[in-house]
């Protein structure tokens, strides 16, 4: 196996499980190289972390500042509005719609029986007796 310094890393973070994690623990243990190059990243690791956490002065980052979004700009508020007018429309299309009346199955035979009858996936059922072989 070459030096695994990726592997290292991902060790470190607990990203490495079954055949992965055996493979760098077996090499670890062989190799003081990079024994000794876990043991950096270890120690710079505990040093990062141990920085104090920093305030930033207001503006020094114009990017970071708080943004206040008027509810005009707001597009969640844009979006439900619509979503709310057409349902009201849907609504009132619906209460004023005439009544539709009842169908029945001879009107729509005489209706769309016609059509029905030139396509040819409508025709009369095909029966076709299955050859048996062997007889």
């Amino acid at each position: 196996m070459s030096h695994p310094s990726e592997l290292i890393s991902a060790y470190l973070d607990g990203e490495l499980h079954g055949k992965e994690l055996a493979t760098l623990t077996k090499h670890l243990s062989s190799c003081g190289r990079c024994a000794a190059e876990l043991e950096d990243m270890q120690r710079v690791r505990s040093a990062v972390r141990s920085l104090p956490v920093l305030e930033v002065p207001g503006g020094l980052v114009p990017e970071a500042d708080p943004v206040v979004v008027p509810l005009r700009q707001n597009r969640g508020f844009l979006v439900g509005a619509a979503a709310a007018i057409v349902a009201v429309v849907i609504a009132v299309a619906a209460a004023l719609a005439p009544d539709p009346g009842s169908v029945s199955i001879d009107e729509l035979n005489s209706r769309f029986g016609a059509r029905a009858s030139l396509d040819p996936a409508f025709g009369p059922a095909k029966i076709v007796e299955p050859a048996v072989f062997g007889e």
